[in-house]
């Protein structure tokens, strides 16, 4: 795999994701205070899924989801840039005084804007 570079859901990082790095799906706990009719303050849990960039010691939060399901389709996303390449098919040097060339196929560098939703 070649690198990849993935800007983070809110924009302030930009992560190079190469072979020592990987994304995980994670889920993660957000805990607030609601108050309530009578103003009491109520410990609430909500559930959300991220992406964490993981490698090198390090983790980073790449974007935040709704579901799991949404996770994976990012990260799906995430996966068919990884295989992108530039793909020239070449030619046969039909024409007089040209050179039969190979078909080719580079890496380019590709960048993965992480979804708001």
């Amino acid at each position: 795999m070649s690198e990849v570079y993935i800007r983070s859901q809110n924009k302030k990082g930009l992560f190079c994701l190469n072979n020592a790095m990987g994304i995980v799906c994670s889920r993660k706990e957000e805990r607030f205070i609601k108050f309530g009719d009578n103003n009491e303050p109520e410990k609430t849990k909500k559930e959300k899924h991220c992406l964490f960039l993981q490698g090198n010691g390090t983790q980073n939060e790449l974007g935040e989801y709704e579901s799991m399901e949404r996770c994976i389709e990012v990260l799906d996303e995430i996966e068919q840039k990884c295989g992108q390449y530039l793909y020239a098919a070449g030619s046969l040097g039909l024409m007089i005084g040209s050179e039969a060339m190979p078909p080719m196929a580079a890496v380019i560098p590709r960048v993965y804007q992480m979804p708001e939703k």
